[in-house]
């Protein structure tokens, strides 16, 4: 089995995408659910790789003794719901996250004493840890997936016009997997506001 799903041009390309769609709408390292839903939309679109939004908790290793965890601590554990969780991509062989370059931004209310790098994320399933208390490398991770959460939350992002908006312009923006990425793409909105939106400076270097 491949080490990755995607060489890390095309996990750079589908991540600027995404962040350079949605980064004036608010904070980018809090768009998970946007990250996960375009991120499988263009797999099994442009890729012809059956993918899909998965939901739940996740924890992984970011430096020795230092684990990450979305959602929250529950004494020992990781609990999660609506108003803590996150999002990412699964197909059948791998987990992606295409927000994993922010994971910087995703934590930097709460960590402030080390920078996370801007990496890729892929893994295979078959990596991943046993238990939480099998976070001891860097790069191990451990995924709580909860399929009943992640069709609420899938269902609330599609019943806003802005998100179903935002998935189409970054889809249109993306063009064709082999075309050259455009760097900037100009929108209109009901209120004849036009705008540019250009891709961020920010990638995956390496990978966890």
């Amino acid at each position: 089995m491949s080490k990755f799903v995607l060489p890390m041009s095309d996990f750079n390309r589908v991540h600027q995408v995404i962040h350079g769609t949605i980064k004036d709408e608010g904070n980018p390292g809090k768009a998970c659910t946007l990250f996960a839903c375009i991120g499988a939309l263009i797999l099994n679109k442009h890729y012809k790789i059956p993918a899909r939004a998965v939901a739940g908790g996740f924890a992984m290793c970011v430096a020795p003794e230092k684990n990450m965890f979305f959602g929250r601590d529950g004494g020992g554990t990781v609990e999660f719901d609506e108003d803590g969780f996150h999002m990412w991509v699964q197909t059948e062989t791998h987990i992606i996250d295409f927000m994993s370059p922010l994971y910087e931004e995703a934590f930097e209310d709460v960590q402030q004493e080390m920078v996370i790098p801007r990496r890729m994320f892929q893994k295979r399933l078959a990596d991943e840890a046993l238990s939480l208390d099998d976070l001891n490398e860097v790069g191990d991770f451990y995924a709580m997936p909860d399929p009943d959460l992640g069709e609420r939350l899938i269902d609330s992002i599609l019943k806003r016009p802005l998100n179903t908006d935002i998935i189409q312009i970054a889809d249109t923006w993306f063009g064709t997997r082999r075309g050259k990425q455009r760097p900037s793409l100009t929108i209109g909105s009901n209120d004849g506001l036009v705008r540019e939106l250009r891709l961020p400076n920010t990638l995956a270097r390496g990978s966890w």
